[in-house]
């Protein structure tokens, strides 16, 4: 099995779907957050989201990156 699981095969939307689940990425603790969700053809899949920043000049934005998923 590779570093991110199953990522690879779990379609966008139920990512995105994933991510609304989650706490606005600026104020968030800054650990891994897990989501269970029912993806598909795949079953019930747990994704894992770490907070990542993006910097340019003066201006940053906090995120939601996809870090692994797997089948639970």
């Amino acid at each position: 099995m590779t570093e991110n699981g199953i990522l690879a095969q779990v379609p966008g939307p139920f990512i995105a779907q994933a991510s609304q689940t989650l706490p606005p990425a600026a104020t968030a603790e800054d650990r891994d957050y897990d989501v269970v969700i029912e993806a598909g053809h795949l079953g019930t899949v747990r994704v894992t989201f770490r907070k990542q920043k993006a910097k340019r000049a003066k201006h940053s934005h906090w995120f939601w990156a996809v870090k692994r998923a797997e089948k639970v």
